[in-house]
């Protein structure tokens, strides 16, 4: 499925106006004016905004199994698919540090979101470090398969490496006032004849 036909399916399916346009460099470019509906529907800190899973699921029709990296208390009725996390209270598929997913089968996913804690403050409130995004980036590159997207929802675009991963997408989350601004980038898996030669430094 190509990117005109995401787009599509993501009006026809959500009936937002449309927000997201092919650029010349043909990435997915854009702004989700996600409301000020405040509610997380999980009820859990630091929640997908309401409404985010819908648009995301809209964008990704053909999804066939889905893995929440970060998961904490993820609105499976939303986005159903098996869940990661550090903490064994929340009862997530596999119990993991997203710095280490050696244990997860992550070939079986192709479709992986991940919402990390923002800031050393938000991480305190979850009782852990800050997160070493580039770190799990690389986690997630050596087990996921050729074509496999990763949606990353943050504040910053995280170190990655051009040998691993294409940026295919990158949308403004903006809330209602007072409410700090988020970025969705959509990351693709490269193939191995994509992969070339890379002397392993981290890209932009």
């Amino acid at each position: 499925m190509d990117w005109p036909a995401r787009i599509e399916s993501y009006v026809r399916l959500t009936k937002f106006p449309r927000s997201l346009f092919i650029a010349e460099d043909g990435r997915v470019v854009g702004t989700w004016i996600m409301g000020n509906d405040y509610r997380v529907r999980s009820g859990y800190y630091g929640g997908y905004p309401a409404g985010y899973l819908r648009r995301v699921a809209a964008l990704f029709p053909d999804r066939r199994k889905v893995l929440h990296v970060f998961s904490g208390a993820v609105d499976l009725g939303a986005m159903p698919g098996d869940t990661v996390d550090c903490n064994p209270s929340l009862s997530p598929t596999f119990v993991a540090d997203a710095h280490d997913l050696s244990r997860v089968p992550l070939a079986d996913y192709d479709l992986i979101l991940a919402d990390p804690p923002y800031s050393i403050e938000d991480a305190e409130r979850y009782r852990t470090t800050m997160v070493k995004r580039n770190v799990v980036l690389r986690s997630l590159a050596a087990g996921a398969a050729s074509g496999a997207r990763v949606v990353w929802l943050d504040q910053v675009l995280p170190m990655y490496r051009k040998a691993e991963w294409d940026i295919e997408a990158v949308v403004g989350i903006v809330k209602s006032t007072n409410h700090r601004f988020r970025v969705m980038t959509i990351f693709r898996r490269r193939g191995l004849a994509e992969r070339g030669f890379d002397n392993g430094a981290d890209r932009e």
